[in-house]
């Protein structure tokens, strides 16, 4: 090879090289626009204001005292329900039970037959 075609060679070479960098950096700053583009759309989202502490506080003990002042002592046809509703839980408890246990036993008491 001759000095003028590697001259060529290493010429395009190096306008290849300065090409890609060129592209390299152009993307770089498309980049860079599309990040601040996006930084300028969240900046300018309204965020919701957030209450003092003491806002909150004053809220919460006025929600605490409404609760426990509409409460009211237990009267006696609640005990009454409360008992009712145990015992109503107690029955069905054992009927279910009774229910699983029927085809266990139903399994066991078959006799196995030697054929």
């Amino acid at each position: 090879m001759d000095e003028g075609t590697i001259g060529l060679v290493l010429g395009l070479c190096v306008a290849c090289v300065a090409f890609l960098a060129w592209r390299i950096e152009r993307q770089g700053y498309a980049l860079q626009a599309k990040v601040d583009q996006t930084a300028q759309k969240i900046e300018a989202k309204t965020h919701p204001d957030i209450p003092d502490f003491t806002e909150l506080r004053e809220d919460l003990e006025e929600l605490i005292t409404d609760t426990i002042g509409s409460m009211r002592t237990p009267q006696i046809a609640d005990h009454i329900g409360a008992v009712l509703a145990q015992w109503a839980q107690v029955k069905m408890h054992k009927e279910m039970q009774a229910l699983q246990m029927i085809p266990a036993l139903a399994d066991v008491t078959e006799p196995e037959s030697d054929q």
